[in-house]
């Protein structure tokens, strides 16, 4: 995109036309460089034009096509583009007329050709004129006449897409001037209109003679084509006034050409256009905030504040990138650290509120640390925040009034159809500089601008098609390094993103991270007076404190926290082969992936689990999962016995489900390249888990056998206690049989007070045993004729579990839960595990999680439009039925055959009745498993039996898991304060020559530039002992003139088989930006690039790194602080010194 044809006045926000001074050169067409014919002049196609000038300070000159400061560093043709910075910063020493500035000189595409039209300009004999000097161009080939529907005076921009895919190494910017002759001088419309006088109800036409090959653009509007081409015959388009008013129309967009990141990624690269890609209309909106909003902006200084965009993607995620979209940010050439994506459904505007609230407090603490390499005052720039909502017709009209009322959504700019094919995503993208917190307020204090994408989908299709979107389609475009889940509703702490992100800093190996997620209490913790809170808070905090760290200490955590969790991009991609993370995770999105078996469809309840699985066991890698205790997300629980079976149905049988799917296929392991004492303490957690598993699927008989000897010990104790015992004994039987058959027919909001009832019952009848347990204990210990081993094993098992509850609580300076939680969760444990577990067993059949709301795809109608003709007259085109006669004599035909009518069967109904037929199975073997256990403990011991070895050994089991778990806690403690007093790498100091240090396998780390010079200091040296190296570092250099900072380049020597030289790329090309900050930027991010081919070759683990004090010498960089940065690695240095 050469230039906005519409701005903004920064006072107002009203769209006007951006006048185009004269002088400005809007085409570079030096012809000394040209090669075309023998033009010697100058052309400067902008100098004749008039336009009125306004105010300098008051109107927004656009943002230029020059690259940026970073752009530029990348750009192959560097050496010849002057030198200049542009930033919205207001401390920019070019303001105020900076943009000017930057327009003057930069280069310009003159194939990137503005027009304005008016009503009249056709018959005009400038026209006339111009049209002759398109036929006299140096370059020849027969002519062709193109008919070009006159647009309204907002200006043109006909692309030349296929000559910039060409030429996209960018040398050619500078030449393209000589192609074009000079554009005639059109006089502006005699009118005070805005727009001119034109009547956007007819459209008028220019025919002009042109005789190039070289360029070519083509798009489509409604169902008329405009194709500016040599080649094709001449088409119509015409526009509507409704089209044109205050936005921007713009098809095919195209996508900068010196836009190239991430060493030069091949995923960035705009695909060769096809066919079917030429046909396809890519429709993109930009269209100005409200003026009541941006009055309130500190900021209005780039149209990234002050105009949101609208594209209407009409393909599928998978198909985003290919098709030709894109994002905003990408475009700008700006570098992506973090993505933030936020799905939501139908929450309302106060959780919307809170969790992006909480996002943009999180981007200001990013910007706040000024010292850091990454992130500074401009940190908003590397990261988006991309939020997802599923369905159009499922989004509360309060997220949807938040999301205007920030700038970031309007409703009518979203359309229905581009060329009668259906959007499936609106996509709305602004730089918001307003936050409004979940009381609704506006806030300014403390808030940086923030890039937003809201992707409202068309239709529900659940979170994990949302999820689609974004690692199908967003992610391929803006490469981020990081990509941070976040549910709405979920309030993260200040420094929540930025200490997740920091985990993947420090370790190269993190594939993925789990924040700390924690139930909200209200004000004053007075939603804690509700049991059931109460109780999921209690089980929040002690996963907290002991589940996670002791899996992250091992290298796998089970599932990360949909709500708050982040992933390294790069180890979330597929193999070559298509198999991967992201493979597996997205099979359980359609019914195709879950119509296989009922295993399958339950497995793929829990999608994160299966993506934590393929992740830590990824082929050829060796990827681990962390936790990350700093990162905190208070998120909202369940309040209702309802809701709260449903959500933990489904995360009972997903991860029962997931968990044997990973048990079946641990053999996988083995395939990745993770140490022996990895894949040591990967066999302890798997058997660790094998265990759980066992007490979980016997849950019910341990739960009903503990219940039978507790509360049959009273009696002989109590009087009357052995009728008691009778009555609590077939109760208890009752209400479960009862509850089979309530989870088997109702639905929990169906049958709300049968299950409260029921838990009522479980939980005194719990209770009661707990207390006989304890009084049978207590006289144990006074009587003269009993041992104290009951007392041991029962009241010391039992203590022991709650104790290391309590010291591990406190060994983490978190123990409030202990005094306000843990009565409630003990209370209701046996009630909630009942139930839970016998509803989620009982629903095996219900897999209905992550597809409802999918729609089956039917025959498409045909649609009619009304255009206006040249002659006014309205016309309508649609789709007319052809060949009547044959297709009627088609009908009699089958008139006369016998009609053999088929048996309809419903696929719909046989896959629920083979899901309930096994949900039967399920049922009654684990019903009868846990049945028999019971009934052959109560034959072997009778109540009254105080030495009871089945009852000692689950309660001495319980403890002693309890005290694995806070082993594991208390390893992943002292690992994190031990990485606070002690350092990762070791750094060993030797006096000698580095290049005589011997003849053992190493490799020499030194730092130099991207120029493909060795030219000086130990570079130098290297050149003249290893001259192959030296040319494979030059042959480097010229093949990735892009993307080699940051880098480390292994080389091996012909001269010395054991020796490989390793290139940290640190320095930048050149230029006054060679600053200490700068070179230790990119000398972490090379030693991070060494470390990570490091894990993937292990015939490297052999080697000994060896290296001088780089940056010390031409740089200048101190090597106290390059020092630091190899204290954080893991590796071994060895630093020679003379």
């Amino acid at each position: 995109m050469t230039r906005n044809p519409f701005m903004v006045d920064s006072s107002t926000g009203s769209p006007i036309r951006s006048p185009v001074r004269n002088g400005l050169t809007r085409f570079d067409t030096n012809s000394s460089n040209s090669t075309f014919g023998n033009t010697n002049s100058r052309t400067n196609i902008d100098d004749d034009i008039n336009y009125s000038d306004n105010n300098d300070s008051n109107i927004f000159q656009g943002l230029p096509q020059s690259p940026s400061k970073a752009a530029l560093r990348y750009s192959p043709d560097r050496r010849h583009r002057t030198q200049f910075y542009r930033d919205s910063n207001p401390s920019s020493p070019i303001n105020p007329n900076r943009y000017m500035t930057n327009l003057n000189e930069s280069p310009r595409r003159v194939n990137d050709v503005i027009i304005d039209f008016s009503a009249e300009s056709n018959k005009s004999p400038m026209i006339r004129q111009y049209t002759d000097d398109l036929q006299k161009s140096p370059i020849r080939s027969p002519q062709k006449s193109v008919v070009v529907d006159t647009l309204p005076p907002v200006g043109v921009m006909c692309h030349n897409e296929e000559e910039e895919e060409d030429n996209d190494d960018g040398n050619n910017d500078h030449i393209m001037g000589s192609y074009y002759p000079k554009l005639p001088t059109i006089p502006k419309p005699n009118s005070n209109n805005l727009f001119g006088t034109r009547n956007y109800s007819q459209s008028s036409k220019l025919t002009a003679s042109t005789d190039s090959t070289v360029a070519r653009s083509s798009f489509e509007f409604g169902d008329e084509k405009f194709r500016k081409s040599f080649d094709d015959t001449d088409m119509e388009s015409t526009f509507s006034d409704e089209t044109f008013k205050e936005t921007r129309f713009e098809l095919n967009h195209p996508v900068r050409k010196d836009y190239v990141r991430r060493a030069n990624s091949e995923s960035k690269r705009r695909p060769q256009a096809s066919d079917s890609d030429l046909k396809k209309a890519i429709l993109k909106l930009d269209n100005p905030i409200p003026r009541g909003l941006l009055s309130t902006l500190p900021r209005r200084d780039s149209p990234e504040f002050t105009e949101m965009r609208y594209t209407a993607c009409t393909v599928d995620p998978d198909e985003y990138l290919e098709a030709g979209y894109s994002l905003r940010f990408a475009e700008m050439n700006r570098e992506c650290q973090i993505v933030v994506c936020i799905t939501m459904y139908n929450e309302d505007k106060f959780s919307i509120a809170r969790t992006i609230h909480s996002i943009m407090r999180n981007v200001a603490h990013l910007c706040n640390r000024r010292k850091s390499h990454i992130w500074g005052v401009n940190g908003w720039k590397k990261v988006s925040v991309i939020l997802v909502s599923d369905g159009r017709t499922k989004v509360n009209q309060g997220s949807l009034d938040y999301l205007a009322a920030i700038g970031v959504y309007q409703e009518d700019m979203a359309k229905a159809s581009v060329n009668g094919d259906p959007v499936k995503a609106h996509i709305f993208e602004l730089t918001t500089q307003v936050s409004i917190n979940e009381k609704l307020d506006y806030v300014s204090e403390n808030i940086v601008p923030v890039q937003f994408v809201f992707c409202l989908k068309e239709e529900n299709k659940k979170k994990i098609n949302s999820h689609r979107w974004l690692f199908n389609a967003f992610c391929p475009v803006l490469q981020p390094n990081v990509v941070i889940l976040v549910d709405v509703g979920t309030r993260l702490n200040d420094t929540a993103i930025y200490h997740l992100w920091k985990a993947f800093d420090n370790d190269s190996n993190v594939a993925g991270a789990a924040g700390q997620i924690v139930a909200m209490k209200g004000k004053y913790g007075r939603k804690l007076l509700n049991p059931l809170i109460a109780s999921q808070n209690f089980e929040y905090k002690m996963s907290n404190i002991l589940d996670k760290p002791i899996e992250s200490l091992f290298g796998y955590i089970t599932v990360l926290p949909g709500a708050l969790s982040a992933y390294r991009y790069r180890a979330l991609q597929n193999h070559e082969d298509g198999t991967g993370p992201l493979n597996s995770y997205f099979l359980g999105e359609t019914q195709e992936g879950r119509s296989h078996d009922v295993f399958t469809a339950n497995m793929y309840l829990a999608e994160d689990r299966i993506l934590c699985w393929e992740l830590v066991a990824k082929r050829n890698a060796k990827w681990v999962l962390k936790y990350v205790k700093e990162a905190t997300g208070d998120t909202d629980v369940p309040e209702d016995i309802p809701e709260f079976i449903s959500q933990r149905r489904r995360w009972l049988n997903g991860a029962m489900f997931a968990a044997l799917y990973a048990q079946l296929h641990f053999a996988q392991i083995w395939k990745t390249k993770h140490s022996l004492t990895r894949m040591f303490f990967f066999h302890i957690e798997f058997f660790y888990q094998f265990i759980q598993m066992l007490f979980s699927w016997f849950s019910i008989a341990n739960f009903v056998l503990t219940f039978y000897y507790l509360a049959g010990s009273m009696n002989n104790i109590i009087k009357h206690g052995k009728p008691l015992f009778i009555f609590l004994k077939y109760l208890i039987f009752c209400d479960l049989a009862s509850l089979f058959i309530i989870s088997m027919g109702n639905r929990p909001q169906g049958g709300k007070h049968l299950y409260i009832t029921s838990m009522i019952i479980l939980t005194f009848c719990a209770l009661y045993s707990l207390i006989c347990g304890f009084v049978f204990a207590a006289r144990s210990l006074k009587s003269q004729y009993e041992t104290h081993d009951t007392f041991v094993n029962i009241i010391v098992s039992i203590l022991s579990t709650y104790g290391l509850y309590v010291f591990s609580s406190f060994m983490y300076l978190d123990p409030w839960h202990i005094f306000t939680s843990s009565v409630q969760y003990f209370a209701t444990l046996p009630a909630i595990t009942c139930t839970l577990q016998i509803y989620a067993f009982c629903n095996t059949h219900d897999v209905s999680w992550g597809t409802k709301g999918s729609t089956q795809e039917s025959k498409q109608l045909s649609s009619a439009i009304v255009v206006q003709g040249p002659d006014g007259k309205q016309i309508v085109q649609t789709d007319w039925p052809q060949e009547i006669d044959k297709k009627y004599m088609e009908i009699k035909s089958r008139l006369k055959e016998v009609e053999f009518k088929e048996k309809v069967v419903d696929e719909a109904q046989k896959h629920n009745d083979y899901y309930r037929d096994v949900r039967t199975r399920i049922v009654m073997v684990w019903m009868l498993s846990n049945l028999i256990l019971i009934m052959s403990i109560i034959q072997i011991y009778e109540p009254e039996d105080a030495n009871n070895n089945y009852l000692k050994f689950v309660l001495w089991s319980v403890a002693g898991l309890a005290l694995f778990r806070v082993i594991g806690s208390m390893g992943f403690l002292f690992v994190k304060y031990l990485r606070v007093v002690t350092k990762m790498g070791n750094i060993k100091y030797v006096k000698g020559d580095i290049l005589n240090a011997g003849d053992f396998p190493r490799i020499l780390l030194h730092s130099c530039n991207c120029n493909g010079t060795w030219g000086g200091g130990i570079a130098y040296q290297l050149a003249l002992k290893y001259p192959y190296a030296e040319k494979q570092y030059r042959e480097a250099c010229d093949r990735h003139v892009v993307g080699l900072l940051g880098k480390c380049l292994l080389l091996r020597t012909k001269e010395d088989p054991n020796l490989i030289i390793g290139c940290l790329f640190t320095a930048a090309y050149g230029g006054s930006d060679q600053n200490e900050s700068y070179i230790l930027k990119y000398t972490k991010m090379a030693l991070q690039d060494l470390s990570s081919q490091l894990n993937q070759e292990k015939t490297l683990e052999d080697y000994q790194i060896i290296m001088p004090k780089i940056n010390s010498g031409i740089f200048g960089v101190p090597w106290e602080n390059t020092e630091q940065l190899l204290e954080v690695s893991p590796q071994d240095f060895t630093v020679y010194v003379i």
